[in-house]
This record gives structure tokens, sequence and C-alpha cells, in this order.
């Protein structure tokens, strides 16, 4: 009876080499289903920016050609503060069961409106009105209206297929303060000491444009422009 259960066992050989085994198909597997992974979120945002232009259009179709603003002034933080999150509250009703009206109430967090490769998630401080409205994208506020008395008709642009209105944001990094976290700089300041990049994707980012299409678009290409014009992914009028 001893014997057949001896014959039965693994020796310690037999069962190291399993071991091995298991951990070089770990090692071949893990970095796929990271890969895997790190493609379905960009999906994810991908669909999320579809969503986000498709609001930008139906507020303007609402609102006399009107684009959604950036940001919206908060007098309690001071002169010259503004919560970068105003589009969000704008486009609300037509992403979402009923509209925001308040953006300090506004919650990005598992809504379109955040990207979910983002890792912002405790960059911004709470004690800042609208906090939690962050979600990872900013709006073209330098050409497209940073607050509502800096709004801009649809009509005004150009080349709907070369002008974006909306796209993946900074993540947190050394020479990058977190109020900077909600908007997109046009080429001509982000390449301004200290020079920022937006390569959340890997090499760049999801970009929504004026005609409603989506793209994954590399720094590389957003930040040369076009044209002898470094902003010109951004300015509305050629």
């Amino acid at each position: 009876m001893d014997l057949k259960a001896s014959q039965r066992a693994f020796t310690l050989i037999e069962l190291l080499v399993v071991i091995a085994i298991i951990a070089i198909l770990a090692a071949l597997l893990l970095p796929a289903l990271a890969r895997a992974k790190e493609k379905a979120k960009l999906i994810k945002c991908t669909s999320n920016q579809k969503q986000i232009a498709l609001g930008y259009l139906l507020y303007a179709g609402d609102q006399a050609d009107y684009l959604p603003v950036a940001g919206s002034p908060d007098l309690s933080q001071g002169a010259g503060w503004v919560a970068p999150s105003r589009w969000f509250q704008e486009i609300s009703p037509y992403i979402s069961r009923g509209g925001e009206t308040n953006y300090t109430q506004m919650v990005a967090r598992d809504k379109v409106v955040a990207c979910p490769t983002a890792v912002i998630a405790n960059a911004i401080p709470t004690n800042v009105p609208g906090w939690q409205g962050y979600g990872g994208y900013g709006a073209n506020y330098a050409y497209l209206g940073y607050t509502p008395d800096d709004r801009k008709k649809i009509t005004i642009v150009t080349k709907p297929v070369e002008t974006c209105m909306n796209g993946d944001g900074l993540d947190p990094g050394p020479n990058i303060s977190w109020w900077e976290l909600g908007y997109l700089y046009p080429t001509s300041v982000a390449m301004q000491p200290p020079q920022l990049k937006y390569i959340r994707h890997g090499k760049g980012g999801n970009y929504s444009w004026v005609d409603c299409h989506v793209t994954m678009t590399s720094w590389k290409t957003m930040s040369a422009g076009a044209n002898g014009k470094l902003d010109w992914y951004y300015q509305p009028t050629r």
C-alpha cells in the first residue's frame, strides 16, 4: 500500500518543474493581459470622447450655435480662479439623466467625462470647489471659450475636421500643478517651460473634433502643428 502511494506522488524535482512551467506561462500571459486591459481602456476613452463630442454639438444646437465653455469663475477662490468643468455642467443634460445645475455638485467618476486611464483621482485638493468634477479630460479653452463671457459660436470654425474641442488632459507630473489638469493647452502654451506632454495612452491621447469624429492622436503630431502654425489643431479660424 505504501509502495503504490509513493509511486503516485510527485517527486520534488517534478513539483519544481511544474512550478517553473507555471511561472513561465504567467510571465508570458501577464504582459498580454496588461496590454488587453489598456486596449479596453483606450476603447472606453474613445467612446467617452464620442459622447462628449455629441454633447457639445447638441448643446450648440440648443444654444444658438454657442459652444460649451471650459470653466466657471469662482469669486470665492479669489480673482482669476476658474473651475475647469463648466463644459461638463453644460453638456450633462445630453450625456446623463437630468442635468447638473451647479459645478460644485458635479461628480465625474464613472461617467463619460472621466477617462479610465487618468491618474488624477487623488491629485485635486478636496477643499477646492468642484474638485469631484475633474475627470481627466479638458476643453480647448484658449480658442473655443474659456468662461461664459468668452463664448464662441461653432460657425466660426472653418476646418471642423482639424479643430479639436475636447480631449485627454494632463496627468500629475513634476512640473504640473493640480489646477492645470482640467484643460487642453494649445501647443504654443504647452511647449513653453515647463513643457507639457499629452501622452496618457502611450504616445498621445484621444481627441474629439468639431465635426464629431474622435481620434487617438500622438503628441508628436499635435505639438508639431501644421502649415507653419503650432496651434493649428486648436484654432477655429485659419
